[in-house]
């Protein structure tokens, strides 16, 4: 009986934890599908890769012959940097001074916690609580980039990213959105150049307040809490969502992921301190605090990891089944045979006083 309520507690509690933390149980569920499933994706789709010219002419006129094909110019020449809380523009002037100049007849906007909020309360007010209520940063960096290229289009660099050509001079321009990849898979907000009103952006939008959930285990996680609620991993989820639905031809404005000639994204990827055929990515990683590096070690060999988690759980339940079936036979087996407790109790032991017969208690 004692494990049977165990049993039937158990079941109990799971069921309540399951739908207290469904939401927080789905998002997790999304970065397993996220993983499992990207790189089968592009096998399948290879034309989401934008396979990026290793050689470009710098010319305008061998610019516009040999990417017409690729249609209009659809990026406008906007260039949007955040620079929230304490980050130090003087410390990045010279990467931005780098696209300011390759770039002349761009627009350049700084975004600051002065203009980043008022921009977000005219034209976003259903984010305004969401964008106001995060506990880093981070966070209001990433919903901010996600509002402006949906709002005016362009193109969004973090900080630290030095570029090395013009960009008007490259058929990113051409492309209604693209944006590097991540690693182990995913894709990255580093950089993002995009027409504006592009649906996937429409996306991310939506679904900001439904990812906005409190990650504590009991404290504050905060990478976890940056990149499921608006980082790159929540970017990447609703990435994946969007390309699923673009497949079954239920949206028509196509993404983009940069790769080289031969269809490798690595080359590309703003990772570090990386050089790539686009730009010099610093790998500032500034809002990285003391979770990130545990975090970024599982997600570099996360098969064994979840593989590591699969295995404890099977013999987990397999414990605990055993366990519960082997109370439940010994039971069984003492209401069958009653007779062999019974014996076991009042058996014979030549140690034992016998009662005196009838004869010798008259004596």
């Amino acid at each position: 009986m004692r494990a049977r309520n165990i049993v039937a507690l158990t079941a109990i509690a799971v069921f309540w934890f399951t739908v207290l933390f469904r939401r927080h149980i789905h998002e997790l569920g999304e970065i397993v599908l996220t993983y499992s499933t990207f790189y089968p994706l592009l096998h399948n789709h290879p034309d989401i890769l934008y396979r990026h010219p290793e050689n470009i002419s710098s010319t305008e006129s061998d610019s516009q012959s040999s990417f017409s094909s690729l249609g209009p110019v659809v990026v406008p020449k906007i260039i949007h940097q955040i620079a929230l809380g304490n980050a130090s523009v003087s410390k990045y002037q010279a990467a931005i001074t780098s696209c300011t100049d390759l770039h002349p007849d761009w627009q350049h906007q700084l975004w600051t916690d002065v203009n980043a909020t008022a921009f977000i309360a005219e034209f976003y007010p259903d984010i305004l609580p969401h964008y106001t209520g995060y506990a880093q940063n981070i966070q209001r960096a990433n919903i901010l980039r996600y509002a402006l290229l949906h709002h005016s289009g362009g193109i969004y660099v973090d900080l630290d990213v030095t570029c090395r050509v013009p960009l008007d001079s490259t058929p990113i321009v051409r492309l209604p959105y693209v944006s590097p990849g991540a690693h182990p898979a995913g894709v990255n907000n580093a950089f993002i150049a995009t027409e504006p009103g592009h649906p996937f952006l429409t996306q991310l939008l939506e679904n900001v307040p439904s990812h906005d959930l409190h990650w504590a285990l009991p404290m504050r996680i905060p990478y976890v809490e940056n990149m499921l609620s608006t980082g790159c991993m929540f970017y990447s989820n609703q990435w994946m969502s969007y390309v699923r639905h673009l497949m079954k031809g239920r949206l028509s404005r196509p993404v983009y992921i940069l790769s080289d000639e031969h269809g490798d994204m690595a080359p590309h990827m703003l990772r570090g301190k990386v050089t790539t055929p686009i730009f010099v990515h610093g790998g500032a990683s500034s809002w990285h605090g003391w979770d990130a590096a545990l975090f970024l070690t599982i997600g570099e060999h996360y098969t064994f990891y979840l593989g590591l988690l699969f295995v404890v759980l099977t013999v987990f339940f397999l414990g605990a089944y055993f366990w519960t079936t082997s109370k439940r036979s010994y039971r069984r087996r003492c209401r069958l045979f009653p007779f062999g407790r019974v014996a076991s109790r009042s058996s014979w032991s030549p140690t034992r006083g016998r009662k005196p017969s009838i004869s010798q208690s008259m004596v």
